[in-house]
C-alpha cells in the first residue's frame, strides 16, 4: 500500500511520497538515489491499506485530480525518472499493462515513436515495424524479445525483474543495458502536474472491504489497476 492518496488531519488533499533519499551521498548525487541507504526505510506507517497511517511527507494535490487517480502520482513519478534513462527515438514498449500503458504514454509526450507488445491478447498495440533505438521491458519475460528489437548500439531500460539474458547478443550488437526502480520527490510532483495531461488508464475501484476481490481481478489481469477507497 504504497501508491495513497489521502487526506491530512487538517483536510488537506495529497499524495504520500513512499521513499526519501538523503541528497547528499555519494549515490544520491550521482543520481543513483534508489540505491541511497536512507531510501530505504519506511515512510508510510503502516502502510497504505491503513484507515489512518503517519507519513513522513506528501505533496498537495490540485483540485482537478479526483482519489482515484491520484493513486497513480507514485507509478508515474517511478515511470518519469526511469524514462530519463531511455534514450529518444524509437521505443518499444515490452508489456502492455499498467506501467507499460504509463510508460507509453510518458514517450509519446516527449516525442518517441512508440511501439507495445504483449503476450496478453487484448494487450497488444502497434507492433515494430524494424530495429528500435531502445525498448523499455515491463514484463519479467520479455528480455530477449526486447533485445533482438534492438539496434546495434541500442538501449534497454529494465523496470521489471528479469529472466536470463542474452548477453551474447549484447556483446555483439554493442548494447547498453540500464536499469531503474522507484522515484524521488521531485519526480512525484512532476508527476502530480502531469495527471490532468496524460491519457491514463481508468482503473477499477472498490471499497476497501473488497479487498479480496480486487486482489482476485488483478492476479486473473482482469483489471490493469486497482484502487481502493475507505
Amino acid at each position: 500500500g504504497h501508491e495513497v492518496a489521502a487526506e491530512t488531519t487538517d483536510g488537506r488533499r495529497v499524495a504520500l511520497i513512499h521513499h526519501l533519499p538523503c541528497g547528499e551521498c555519494a549515490r544520491c548525487l550521482a543520481g543513483h538515489e534508489s540505491t541511497c541507504d536512507e531510501f530505504r526505510r519506511a515512510t508510510i506507517t503502516p502502510g497504505g491499506f491503513a484507515e489512518v497511517a503517519v507519513a513522513a511527507d506528501f505533496i498537495a494535490l490540485p483540485d482537478g485530480v479526483g482519489d482515484a487517480r491520484a493513486t497513480y502520482a507514485e507509478p508515474l513519478a517511478c515511470v518519469l525518472r526511469a524514462a530519463e534513462r531511455v534514450p529518444q527515438g524509437r521505443v518499444l514498449v515490452v508489456g502492455h499493462g499498467f506501467i507499460g500503458r504509463l510508460f507509453a504514454a510518458v514517450l509519446r509526450r516527449r516525442g518517441d515513436e512508440v511501439f507495445v507488445r504483449d503476450t496478453e491478447p487484448g494487450r497488444g498495440g502497434r507492433d515494430t515495424d524494424g530495429p528500435v533505438d531502445a525498448a523499455v521491458l515491463c514484463a519479467p519475460a520479455g528480455g530477449d524479445d526486447a533485445l533482438g528489437a534492438l539496434q546495434p548500439g541500442g538501449t534497454l531500460l529494465v523496470f521489471a525483474p528479469a529472466a536470463p539474458l542474452d548477453l551474447d547478443a549484447v556483446y555483439r550488437n554493442e548494447l547498453q543495458i540500464v536499469g531503474a526502480r522507484s522515484a524521488t520527490p521531485r519526480h512525484m510532483e512532476q508527476a502530480i502536474a502531469l495527471l490532468t495531461e496524460l491519457k491514463l488508464p481508468e482503473p477499477t475501484v472498490l471499497p476497501l472491504e473488497r479487498f479480496s476481490e480486487g486482489l482476485e481481478l488483478y492476479r486473473s489481469r482482469k483489471a490493469l489497476k486497482i484502487v481502493f477507497t475507505p
